[in-house]
């Protein structure tokens, strides 16, 4: 069985692109999601890894999209490899197709290309920040001022706080601070 999986990174962006393509590609089951690809620990990404079985083959649009480290990518592929289950990126720049010797070893050399390529980038905003800083633009809202979205949040942060979810899951699922969560925390203390 053909597994699709499609990511963006936020919710303002759109997976149909992606999703066509898996389609077209003879998909039977995409899963997608809108999250961060920094690390493995999505729900959807989760969800299709435990769900594959010998001889699936995973899809994806492009390799950044299931993976955005090649550390994030090699333990992928490992679990892909654990459970004999064959991966394709279906990008012209990246394609890949682990089904042959030349396609396992070329995916291998796609992901280190893929990490230098996000090492120059992130080397370039840094600079860029570091220079805008020096030419004195301030980042970030103003000392004391909350994020609008906050207040609608707050009933939410209790009830993880209360589940006994970590200060790391609620900032992730929430996109709030770990500051924001603690002063929740310290008011729920003092009821």
């Amino acid at each position: 069985m053909k597994v699709g999986y499609a990511r963006v990174s936020s919710n303002s962006q759109d997976v149909d692109l992606q999703r066509q393509a898996l389609e077209q590609a003879g998909c039977t089951k995409i899963y997608c999601e809108s999250i961060s690809g920094k690390d493995n620990h999505r729900p959807e990404l989760q969800a299709m890894l435990e769900g594959l079985r010998q001889g699936d083959t995973v899809v994806v649009y492009k390799i950044d999209r299931i993976a955005r480290s090649l550390k994030g990518l090699i333990d992928i592929v490992e679990t892909l490899n654990t459970k004999q289950v064959d991966f394709i990126s279906l990008d012209s720049g990246d394609k890949v197709d682990t089904t042959s010797p030349m396609g396992r070893a070329f995916f291998q050399i796609a992901g280190v290309f893929a990490e230098l390529e996000r090492g120059m980038i992130n080397s370039r905003t840094k600079a860029g920040i570091e220079k805008a800083r020096a030419d004195g633009v301030k980042f970030g809202r103003a000392q004391g001022s909350q994020n609008k979205t906050t207040p609608a949040k707050q009933e939410k942060i209790r009830i993880f706080l209360q589940a006994g979810q970590s200060y790391d899951w609620i900032a992730k699922e929430l996109s709030v601070s770990k500051k924001t969560i603690a002063a929740i925390k310290k008011v729920l203390t003092h009821r």
